[in-house]
């Protein structure tokens, strides 16, 4: 057989079909390298009645023949069917025609599961969507997660980025020899310049390895052997992880990837005699190619990697029919870099919509919370108030069409009343000022949508109108059923608040798995406006097109339900177009021909700054001072056995502590050995976890993980309780799932025994089947949110009940 053409089913790459020809007669092998349990592979064959088989490298695959076909015109082409449905027309010059794809949701949903249940009508989609209600615009987006992978890669190889040894270590990069000695004796040198610091361990070789640089265009172009591997493996890294679900932790370390091409710096030694031509991979090539061409115009020829960026984003919007997009960016309230952004996107914005007819703006983004993926980096405390002195003095920019609230919902929106109340005073002096607040993305604060609108509200001047304020996700509210919920919806209506919705990423990132509880048709029945968004779309494998196709498909919405959509979403579109020409005007009296980087620096300069603490943290205390005497590392040489019992609970979910549950307690104290096993619990000791330290009377050694700020009636019960404490990175109970992989699922074996939960718990269930160790999961299924998760982890999880051999399979394990 010869190779003839190659192409996926998927915008990831990820379901990869290889075309071989025989004579007149073709074949095809579908692939899923980066799927290694092979649950893709075996629900996509399953579903499409196909038999798998294994390569030469023990990976699923499927294997069949195109038949062959002559059109009325008398064309020959093959076409390939799955399912019953039209996937591509292959023609003999390798044309390939595609009829048909597999969203991201559906893919994922297959890794997730060895028992996949939605039908080929849901998996298979066709790509067509009416005229009528075609979206135009992306209203929820973020800058660093816009551009694919292939676009990123060229980036860096054309501007010559200089790419980290740590990341070659982390991803498995290959290197020639003549390049690893250059990045050894580079790292030396790193170690060398580095000298003392607090950092010791693997903390200190990161440190080194993340200042250790080669050139990435040296490390593709110069390496033409294992270019297509590197480029491979690269690529995953820059999307989520994409076999089965996964968690916000997994998107900031994707970000952290990203910011290698997005934010990243040129190489110091220039890699001489650049050949593109010895790119192995085509879509790489072409952008490449471009980004070459693109260097040798007036236009754009001198751009900087930011305007690179935008400029891309503007041409990937515009393959998709979209004319209009508002990017969350927090450089824009970054104090060393907001005034150079800004002044790069006056340069080159009006090239870039020329060229596309593209408009692109921007909503300044506020974290939440602070950020704690990198150890060693430390947010100030007045981050806030900094941000906001920033923002006073960049709202009136005709491309900053407002402010968003972003960042993992971990803890309340009321915690950001005094923010909130900052931004609708800056809305109030600036005529179509955009609010945008990420709120009811997961279950655990399902007040954060209804809280998020009262403290607008609450925070209008008299006569001053509602600001135009959107929704991000709004997944999870009170029951919209209950008085309580059609009240919320009556006031989102008559405030004009409008909603956003990103169901690939929810399913992606483990906020939404069944797709018959979405309430995006509740919300437009009571005539509530709605529009979609991408939420980023390359690091979710989607984009506007299959979101939408997502929508009609998976959610079930009908051509009136679109329309309604589009609706929505014209009218923003039209306004838009009006504030950003009213603010063009008044930017053009005020700053004039003017260095726009220099005019907004003094615009800072004569802003004043905020002085107020704007945190409510309630009386919190510093954990690792007040708990100093029970911080303790975990034992070596024992089996770790982590029980969810109450600690993973918020928005008011309330453990019922059944008597076949504490009798399944006891059973534990009973039948496992305390010389051999340890326990880890969450730090709030509330239902199961509190049983299972009072009735442990010093026997086993219990451990819990406690966020670095607690409330002093946790500081008394974690002292009464006679257990030890790991402290955590993070600042809130919610975000602790991150810490239990970091401690444990990364890095030993272990039991998980989940007995009650809401949306952390979810995340600590899917963290654990991800983790590097073995786990075996238990799951209550008394507990109705936990048999939901139980269906979609079907083969990887086991019911938690009288008969299950705990100790059995601790003992297999350790």
């Amino acid at each position: 057989m010869i190779f003839f053409q190659q192409f996926y089913l998927d915008k990831e790459k990820d379901i990869a079909v290889d075309l071989c020809m025989e004579g007149d007669r073709l074949f095809y092998t579908i692939r899923t390298p980066n799927h290694h349990t092979g649950n893709l592979i075996t629900n996509l064959a399953r579903l499409c009645s196909l038999q798998t088989e294994e390569d030469d490298r023990g990976l699923k695959v499927i294997r069949d023949e195109i038949p062959c076909y002559y059109d009325g015109d008398n064309r020959k082409m093959y076409i390939l069917r799955l399912g019953n449905t039209k996937i591509a027309n292959i023609f003999p010059d390798g044309r390939v025609e595609m009829k048909a794809s597999i969203p991201a949701i559906s893919k994922t949903l297959m890794s997730q599961t060895r028992d996949y249940r939605l039908g080929v009508a849901k998996t298979i989609v066709k790509t067509y969507i009416r005229s009528e209600c075609k979206f135009h615009t992306d209203l929820h987006t973020h800058m660093n997660g816009n551009l694919p992978p292939d676009a990123l890669i060229a980036l860096g190889i054309v501007r010559q980025l200089r790419y980290p040894y740590y990341y070659i270590k982390k991803l498995g990069l290959k290197c020639d020899p003549t390049q690893k000695a250059k990045l050894e004796q580079r790292r030396a040198e790193t170690e060398k310049k580095l000298g003392e610091t607090g950092l010791t361990g693997k903390y200190r070789d990161r440190r080194i390895d993340d200042h250790t640089f080669i050139n990435f265009a040296e490390l593709i172009l110069g390496n033409p052997a294992d270019a297509q591997y590197n480029i491979d493996r690269i690529r995953n890294s820059l999307t989520i992880p994409k076999d089965g679900q996964a968690v916000f932790a997994d998107l900031e370390k994707v970000y952290l990837y990203r910011y290698v091409f997005t934010k990243g710096l040129p190489a110091e030694d220039p890699f001489s005699g650049i050949n593109l031509a010895l790119i192995p991979d085509r879509e790489v090539l072409a952008y490449a190619e471009q980004m070459r061409r693109d260097r040798e115009t007036e236009r754009f020829g001198s751009n900087t990697l930011y305007q690179d960026l935008l400029l891309w984003i503007a041409r990937e919007y515009r393959r998709r029919g979209i004319e209009y997009a508002e990017i969350s960016d927090t450089a824009l309230l970054n104090r060393d870099l907001f005034a150079a952004r800004l002044r790069e996107i006056h340069e080159v914005m009006p090239a870039v919509t020329r060229e596309t007819g593209v408009m692109l703006r921007f909503l300044a983004g506020i974290r939440r919370i602070p950020l704690t993926i990198i150890r060693d980096r430390i947010t100030p405390n007045d981050y806030l108030a900094d941000n906001l002195q920033i923002l006073r003095a960049i709202a009136g920019d005709p491309y900053v069409a407002g402010s968003d609230i972003i960042g993992e919902e971990i803890n309340s929106i009321l915690e950001l009343r005094a923010v909130i109340r900052e931004l609708v005073r800056i809305a109030g002096e600036h005529e179509g000022f955009v609010i945008r607040i990420h709120a009811g993305e997961n279950d655990s604060l399902r007040d954060n949508v209804a809280n998020s609108i009262d403290c607008v509200k609450e925070a209008l001047a008299p006569g001053q109108p509602m600001p135009a304020l959107r929704i991000g996700h709004g997944l999870y509210t009170c029951d919209l059923k209950t008085a309580r919920g059609r009240k919320l919806l009556e006031d989102i209506k008559e405030l004009g608040v409008t909603l956003e919705f990103q169901i690939t990423s929810n399913v992606r990132l483990n906020n939404l798995s069944r797709l018959d509880n979405h309430p995006l048709r509740r919300y437009l029945r009571a005539g509530i406006a709605c529009v979609q968004g991408t939420d980023g779309g390359a690091l979710y494998g989607t984009d506007s097109i299959d979101e939408e196709l997502s929508l009609e498909k998976l959610l079930g919405l009908s051509f009136e339900e679109l329309k309604k959509m589009r609706r929505a979403d014209e009218r923003i579109l039209q306004r838009s177009r009006q504030v950003f020409e009213q603010r063009m005007a008044a930017f053009r009296e005020d700053c004039g021909a003017g260095d726009a980087e220099k005019w907004y620096q003094r615009r800072l300069e004569e802003t004043p700054r905020i002085t107020q603490d704007l945190w409510k943290e309630s009386g919190r205390i510093d954990a690792a001072e007040e708990l100093k005497e029970l911080i303790a590392p975990l034992p070596e040489g024992l089996f770790p056995v982590v029980v969810a019992g109450g600690s993973f609970n918020h928005s008011g979910h309330r453990t019922v502590i059944r008597e076949e549950d504490q009798q399944m307690i006891d059973r534990l104290l009973d039948t496992l050995d305390p010389a051999k096993t340890f326990f880890v619990i969450g730090h709030s000791l509330t239902g199961l976890e509190g049983r299972l330290a009072a009735r442990n009377r010093g026997r086993f050694r219990i451990f819990a993980i406690v966020p670095t700020r607690i409330s002093r009636a946790e500081k008394k019960r974690l002292q009464e309780a006679g257990v030890s404490v790991r402290i955590s990175i993070e600042s809130s109970g919610m975000g602790l799932y991150k810490s239990f992989a970091y401690e444990i699922f990364k890095r030993m074996n272990s039991v998980l025994l989940a007995f009650d939960g809401n949306a952390p718990a979810m995340n600590l269930i899917q963290e654990a089947r991800n983790g590097r160790g073995k786990c075996r999961i238990f799951l209550n299924p008394r507990s109705r949110g936990l048999s939901e998760k139980a269906k979609l982890l079907e083969g990887y999880v086991r019911p938690l009940t009288e008969d299950a051999d705990i100790a059995g399979v601790v003992e297999e394990l350790r």
